[in-house]
This record gives C-alpha cells, structure tokens and sequence, in this order.
C-alpha cells in the first residue's frame, strides 16, 4: 500500500537541523534515556513507553520500556500513518484512551479486526528553544487505557527532563568542537609542518589512547611524545604542558568519551567545517 506522509510542523527545517545536532540519530546512546521509558511506562501503567526522534525524513526510536525486541535507533518513515509523527504538530499531548472510538484513527489499518481499540498517549519533547525535537509515546495494545491529570503532568515533567537531556547534549558538542578547533589552531603553532594526522595522534594520547610510533612519529620528533622501554609511545613533559595550554586536560577528555574510532570521527566532522 502507498502511503503519504504525516504533515511537517511549520518550523520543521530548523526544527530537523536541531535534531540532527544532538547527533542521537546516528548514535541513539539509549542508556541516557532508558529511565525516562521506564518511569512513564510505570506511572502510566501503559504497556510500552517510546522516546523517539524526528529528523527530515524518519523517526528513530531511542529508548523503550515494555518491549524485549526492541532495537535502539531503529527507523521507520514519519507516514501518514504513523501517529506518532502527528505530536509533533501540537505542544499539548495526544491522548486516546480507545483508539477504535477516536474519529481520526479508527479507521487505521492496525486497528481493524479489533473488538476493543488500544489506549494511546503521546507527548511532544519541546526544547528550550520551543522545537518539538521527538515524543515520548505510550501505547496499551491489551485494549482502552487513559491517563488522569496527575499523570499527564507527571509526563510532562518527564518530557522537560528529556529536553533538558537534549540540550544539554547539543551544547557538549558545540562545546567539544569549539575545544578541538581552538587546540588545533594551538597545535599548529608548534611546527608548520604538523597536520591533521599529528592533531590525531596528539589528541588520541592526550585521551591515553594507544597509538604507534610510525603513527606518532611526527609528535615524537619534536619532542611532544617518545617511546618507553615497552615500546610504546608516552606523551612527554612537553607534551604535557602543551596539553594543559590547549585546554585538552585528561579530566576534560574523558569526558568526552572518545575511542579510537569516535575520536577520528569527531576530528573528521569538526575539520570538514573549516576545510
């Protein structure tokens, strides 16, 4: 069956950018959103709770209680017939307690056959800058379920928590990426002929991150790292005042909890936008 999509909010181009800026969509991390789930689903007595977000095109599931098979950033088109899509268009909740007597939805495809309709309460997760960014949408496939008024302002107070989680998430990137960019300009003041493999390398060490020294070796010629005894390569007392002068202290660093792999991913994005 064809399917259209679900409508788009008005601001929905900077709306979707601000999503993509928490970088969640590529790399949900369901860990910082697994007690949001689990409360909803608890002071609701719903049978799931999902927090998921919208970017242009799809919605990508976060985090979720009451399902075993789910999968965090699963991803499925923002259609008309998703309606969870459809809270995105409101600040205030969507709430069905019979999806079957709901005159918009009654008529779903997933409802026919069905002798009594499920209860259905999705809420929008607004940020501090007024853009629903996802929902946190609860579902009792067993049949009828609402929500008092109590409940819904105990949601509500777990969507501002989520938003909150957001934002805070948008900021510690921007923040890491003004860090990286301001340490590299830093970085390249030490030797002109230093480049981003070097910038790597450095900052793999200053995350005490293994690295070789064919791969170092270009930090280890000026005297920013050398080789133990062990062979492997150490950050030297230079290295390490270089280090502090660029703002990339090891508590700092690890912070942003960077492996290997995230790390060269971060310094890939970050450098793109200079390039």
């Amino acid at each position: 069956m064809n399917m259209g999509l679900a409508p788009r909010p008005a601001n929905e181009d900077l709306r979707a950018q601000t999503v993509v800026k928490t970088g969640l969509i590529d790399a949900p991390n369901p860990d910082l959103f697994q007690i949001y789930c689990d409360l909803a689903k608890d002071i609701t007595g719903f049978e799931t709770a999902t927090f998921s977000l919208y970017d242009g095109e799809m919605k990508c599931s976060i985090a979720e209680a009451g399902n075993d098979d789910f999968v965090p950033g699963s991803k499925s088109e923002r259609s008309e017939l998703n309606v969870c899509a459809y809270v995105l268009l409101d600040t205030e909740p969507l709430l069905m307690e019979d999806m079957l007597k709901d005159p918009t939805w009654k008529d779903h495809p997933n409802l026919q056959g069905m002798e009594q309709g499920p209860g259905y309460a999705g809420f929008p997760v607004i940020n501090s800058e007024n853009f629903a960014l996802g929902t946190l949408c609860m579902l009792n496939p067993s049949g009828p379920k609402g929500l008092n008024d109590e409940q819904v302002t105990q949601i509500k107070k777990i969507t501002n928590s989520i938003a909150h989680m957001l934002d805070l998430q948008i900021k510690q990137k921007e923040l890491t990426s003004q860090r990286m960019l301001d340490a590299l300009a830093h970085f390249q003041k030490v030797d002109e002929r230093f480049g981003l493999d070097d910038f790597k390398m450095y900052v793999s060490l200053c995350s005490e991150l293994n690295v070789s020294a064919d791969d170092a070796a270009g930090i280890i010629r000026v005297g920013l790292a050398e080789v133990d005894d062990a062979g492997r390569v150490q950050m030297t007392e230079s290295g390490r005042r270089l280090q502090f002068d660029m703002n990339l202290q090891q508590k700092a660093m690890k912070r942003i909890k960077m492996d290997g792999g995230e790390a060269e991913a971060l310094l890939d994005e970050m450098f793109a936008e200079i390039d």
